[in-house]
């Protein structure tokens, strides 16, 4: 994988044993873990210190380094964080043991020791542990004048944050006090777990390796936090040039903000399709190295962090048509829908900026534009998604700079009617999952409308798939499975049709369902039994789907 300086597989004890010092970046993610993260773990470690499993995988663990022994904890810091907390639970029962007189010498050592091994040197005149776990800058203070001390923790003035580390610690220490009862018991515990619970450790060399590594991690589906890397760069920059806890504090909030705003959404990828409304285009993998390239002053971190928030709003609307922020306006609303239905995102730069720059009318027609391009584009011919993304961004850009529309952009992804036609001809839709189901019922319900005038709403749960040549045929059809599976899914074999009817016809004999058709609202159903009342065979199905054809090139249309 390019970047990475070292991977491997191993285990928390031979981390924490190596006496190196594992940092989390001042501006990471504040500790977040509550209980049922905990009891996640918990429940981990039990099982795997039963007698038929004997480890447990904790996923990767991202680090950096420049010397060997310093690693900031790139993505990982919650799990790192709490099974040392673990550790120190266990050693402060240990101690507990020891003050009321238990093995007092004997467990004094203990303690002594597993702190030695696992927490920190002491120093021997402050009297203090320099730890092998330095947190971040919200929460060290507590940690190491705290919980590392194992006296009594701080309740009153504390932060939220502070209170889950506080609330994390009691919270193992009570299920330890009553799972072992000596200082031996709980010294082979701490062993026994550090030396089970295994990582993949991925090393890296700088910022721009680790992102490589998030965002190759991220495609294969392992979600790793690339937005904690973003903030840590964006507010360093603030840090170093400003350095005033007031600025940062300001900071925290925008960035806050962002987050809430974006939900469950990552935050690079709509950082992603902003940037690439405003910039040249890049790809997931370049996202870091152009935002350190381009953003290197503090002015233009409080300047990006406001357009986040505004563009924000608009990206998340995107995803929804019953979104506020379109104010009931059914035109937008029901292209909204289409752009989730056809699985876009290609066109969220162009539409971001097109809602942002533009007169309210020129959005609409923007979106228009977009939905007909793309279907003839993606959902029809399926062509290659990265040229039509570069092509939005660019027309993005053309905004930015003019603030006009200029359709004539979007003209080289525009699928010529032939090219559509052709491709429209032989389209096929799977239609056993809702979503392809309900893109065949705006397909039809378009055709239909066109031909009769009748709208078609595609959420009207009376409106149904008839597959004319059934997909499970009875022997009447006299037909192989081979037929069926390269037939029955062909646009020219799907109709509209009520839903009492479509339960009624089954999977009978065409003749059978020819009377049904005549029965049926929809035009282009009827038409059906009057121009193919004799037979339902490959012809037939190819001879409708080109009508089809032809009409969709006009239905299509910019």
């Amino acid at each position: 994988m390019t970047g990475i300086q070292d991977t491997a597989t191993q285990n928390f004890g031979s981390l924490i044993r190596s006496r190196n010092r594992y940092i989390v970046p001042k501006f990471q993610r504040d500790y977040s873990w509550s209980e049922e993260q905990w009891d996640d773990l918990w429940q981990d470690i039990n099982q795997m210190m039963s007698d038929d499993i004997s480890d447990h995988y904790m996923g990767y663990l991202v680090l950096q380094t420049a010397n060997n022994e310093d690693y900031s904890i790139i993505d990982g810091q919650q799990r790192f964080t709490t099974i040392t907390m673990i550790i120190l639970a266990a050693i402060k029962a240990i101690k507990y043991l020891a003050e009321a007189g238990n093995e007092t010498d004997q467990n004094n050592q203990r303690v002594d020791a597993l702190m030695h091994t696992y927490i920190g040197n002491i120093d021997s005149i402050s009297l203090s542990y320099d730890n092998f776990l330095i947190l971040n800058r919200n929460n060290n203070n507590y940690y190491k004048d705290y919980i590392v001390k194992l006296g009594e923790l701080r309740s009153r003035k504390i932060t939220t944050t502070e209170k889950l580390m506080k609330q994390c610690f009691e919270w193992y220490e009570g299920r330890i006090k009553d799972k072992f009862t000596s200082g031996e018991e709980y010294a082979g515990f701490i062993k026994n777990m550090v030396n089970n619970l295994f990582f993949t450790v991925i090393t890296v060399s700088d910022e721009m390796n680790a992102f490589r590594v998030f965002e190759t991690l991220n495609a294969r589906g392992v979600q790793l936090s690339s937005s904690d890397l973003l903030k840590n760069y964006l507010f360093s920059l603030v840090d170093k040039t400003v350095g005033h806890d007031g600025k940062l504090d300001e900071l925290e909030e925008k960035w806050y903000e962002l987050n809430k705003n974006l939900g469950a959404e990552k935050l690079p990828d709509f950082l992603r399709y902003y940037w690439n409304s405003q910039h040249k285009t890049v790809r997931s993998g370049e996202l870091f190295k152009a935002v350190r390239t381009t953003i290197k002053e503090p002015s233009q971190v409080y300047q990006l962090l406001n357009e986040l928030l505004i563009y924000s709003d608009v990206y998340i609307a995107l995803k929804s048509s019953t979104d506020e922020y379109w104010e009931n306006d059914i035109e937008i609303e029901k292209n909204i829908d289409l752009l989730q239905l056809f699985g876009l995102r290609q066109p969220y730069s162009l539409l971001m900026v097109a809602n942002r720059k533009l007169e309210k009318s020129v959005f609409k027609q923007v979106l228009k534009d977009t939905i007909i391009i793309s279907f003839r584009y993606n959902v029809i011919c399926g062509l290659n998604p990265n040229k039509i993304e570069e092509v939005y961004n660019n027309t993005a850009l053309h905004i930015v700079k003019t603030q006009s529309y200029n359709s004539g952009l979007l003209k080289g992804v525009y699928v010529g009617d032939n090219e559509f036609e052709a491709a429209f001809r032989i389209k096929a839709f799977a239609s056993a999952n809702a979503k392809n189901k309900k893109l065949l019922r705006y397909i039809l319900g378009k055709i239909e409308h066109f031909i009769s005038g009748n709208a078609i709403d595609i959420r009207q749960e009376d409106c149904t798939i008839e597959h004319i040549m059934p997909q499970s045929p009875n022997d009447d059809w006299d037909l192989d499975d081979d037929d069926i599976d390269r037939l029955s899914s062909r646009l020219g074999n799907l109709c509209l049709l009520e839903r009492s009817l479509n339960r009624e016809a089954g999977n009978k004999d065409y003749q059978t369902k020819v009377a049904l058709y005549h029965k049926s609202s929809f035009i282009t159903t009827k038409r059906i039994a009057e121009q193919y009342n004799s037979q339902w065979n490959e012809t037939t199905i190819a001879s409708r789907q080109q009508q089809m054809s032809k009409k969709a090139k006009d239905i299509w249309k910019i």
